[in-house]
């Protein structure tokens, strides 16, 4: 039994590790992102994509209920390998992008139940205004992010800037994931 197990798991890992780490190779920097020598070491490997990942509370417009949540803010090369699975499907700019004072997001179904909203309702992250575009329904490569201790609010790194949360002492996480040529 545990061998099987085993082979499952290598089976998985050796058939879809690309996907589930999100690259060919993946760093962390914690509390800071990399300098811009480090940034051109991870562009002379391949193609990077950079995201951020902290915790925040996301607050009702009208201060009424907030939730907290589990933020991935993600760049335009997101995702690097697999498919990022939203409900409706949305190019980035259409999921992500500033429209009408507010920044796009995708959130799973507890999220939406939590705070009674449907999409197209908006939050509040810090100081920018969200607007809840698309059901989030595959993230290709949460496994490599770590066990989650809130629902998930995928936003642009651009929303996270706009948000004003990331300032000295934050706890933020930055990754950078490469694909190989």
């Amino acid at each position: 039994g545990v061998n099987s197990v085993a082979e499952a798991i290598g089976a998985s890992v050796s058939g879809q590790g690309r996907i589930r780490l999100g690259g060919d190779i993946r760093y962390e920097l914690n509390q800071r992102g990399a300098d811009g020598a480090e940034r051109a070491y991870f562009k002379e490997l391949g193609t990077v994509a950079e995201s951020a990942d902290m915790r925040s509370m996301a607050r009702l417009p009208d201060g009424s209920d907030q939730a907290l949540v589990e933020v991935k803010a993600v760049d335009g090369a997101y995702p690097l390998y697999g498919r990022l699975g939203t409900d409706p499907g949305l190019s980035h700019e259409q999921l992500f992008g500033e429209q009408n004072g507010a920044y796009g997001a995708a959130a799973p179904d507890i999220l939406f139940a939590r705070l009674h909203l449907k999409p197209g309702d908006r939050i509040h992250l810090g100081k920018a205004t969200i607007e809840l575009r698309a059901r989030l329904l595959d993230e290709p490569d949460a496994v490599s992010d770590g066990f989650a201790f809130a629902p998930r609010l995928l936003i642009s790194l651009d929303a996270l800037k706009a948000s004003g949360l990331v300032q000295p002492g934050s706890l933020v996480k930055y990754i950078y994931k490469v694909k190989l040529p």
